[in-house]
């Protein structure tokens, strides 16, 4: 296992430590739903089975619980900046997008 994983891993742990079981389970139900709304035999999304204000609803849960918005990918960052504009991230108390 490498350094990068073993970060991951400390982090990931951290984090569910500090999270109710109520949100553990909102969670794992995201999750869930996230990975059956792909067709991995096609390799594409399955049409109208997930929707951008379910994903914007986790991004937005996902910095509320504490991570930093420059942990978000690039996807997530675009989707948060459509909906709440260039300095989205000062919403949530952040100065930068700079950790």
């Amino acid at each position: 296992m490498s350094i990068a994983n073993d970060y991951f891993n400390q982090m990931k742990q951290s984090f569910l430590d500090k999270i109710s079981d109520e949100d553990k389970e909102k969670y794992k139900k995201f999750g869930e739903a996230f990975f059956n709304s792909f067709d991995l035999e096609k390799g594409c999304p399955i049409p109208d089975s997930f929707s951008l204000e379910e994903s914007l609803a986790y991004i937005i849960e996902t910095i509320k619980s504490g991570l930093h918005p420059n942990y978000l990918s690039i996807e997530e960052k675009s989707l948060v900046q459509a909906a709440y504009g260039d300095d989205w991230y000062k919403k949530f108390g952040y100065d930068s997008l700079e950790s």
